[in-house]
Order: structure tokens, then C-alpha cells, then sequence
């Protein structure tokens, strides 16, 4: 009887000769592959400056946090701090003219 030739196909055609050694090849070209694809580009030397810049002024307002919703909270709280100093100078001022106004010598402070 006669057959059509693409039943006389059978996996060993399609396939050739491939062993298991040649199969992890293969598999292993095409994770590294899928792997490179999906990387990014490498970040610029001007991108890399900026976060350190940006690191270096956070840690001199004493802040640990990334960029989040309470930015502004935040913000607020730290200009807040700059002027406690301000404030407590006052603050002494006045408490060392008060001294002073009830007749004794102003008081040291620690």
C-alpha cells in the first residue's frame, strides 16, 4: 500500500541526531539569551551623580527614606528642624533677659 511521504516522517527527522548533551546546550543558549533580552541598558555616569547627590543631601537633613507619598510630611518635619535652633536661641535670650529683669545674674545652661 502506498503512503503519502509526510507519514513516513517520523520524530528522528525532525529532530536529527540530538543527544542530551547537545539538548543542554541548547536549552542553556536560549535561557542566556532570554536572560540578555529582558536586561536593561547600563545606567549613565550622569544618573549615577544625581543619586549621589541626592543621597548626600538626604543624609545631611538626617533622612534615611526614598522618594515616597509623605514627601511632603517630611519635607515640613525637616524645615521644621532648621529652625529649632533658631527658636532655642530665642528661647535663651529671652529666658537670660528675664533673669536678668528679676535681679539676678542670668543663669548658665548646660
Amino acid at each position: 500500500m502506498w503512503r503519502p511521504p509526510a507519514l513516513e516522517f517520523g520524530p528522528q527527522q525532525f529532530l536529527g541526531d540530538l543527544t542530551m548533551p547537545r539538548a543542554r546546550s541548547i536549552s542553556a543558549a536560549l535561557a542566556l539569551s532570554a536572560l540578555v533580552a529582558c536586561s536593561g541598558p547600563a545606567p549613565d555616569a550622569e544618573d549615577a551623580a544625581a543619586d549621589a547627590d541626592a543621597e548626600a543631601a538626604d543624609e545631611a537633613l538626617g533622612r534615611d527614606t526614598d522618594a515616597t507619598v509623605l514627601d511632603d510630611m517630611i519635607e515640613t518635619q525637616d524645615r521644621a528642624r532648621a529652625v529649632e535652633d533658631v527658636t532655642l536661641g530665642h528661647k535663651k535670650d529671652l529666658d537670660a533677659a528675664l533673669e536678668q529683669a528679676e535681679g539676678g545674674a542670668p543663669a548658665d545652661e548646660e
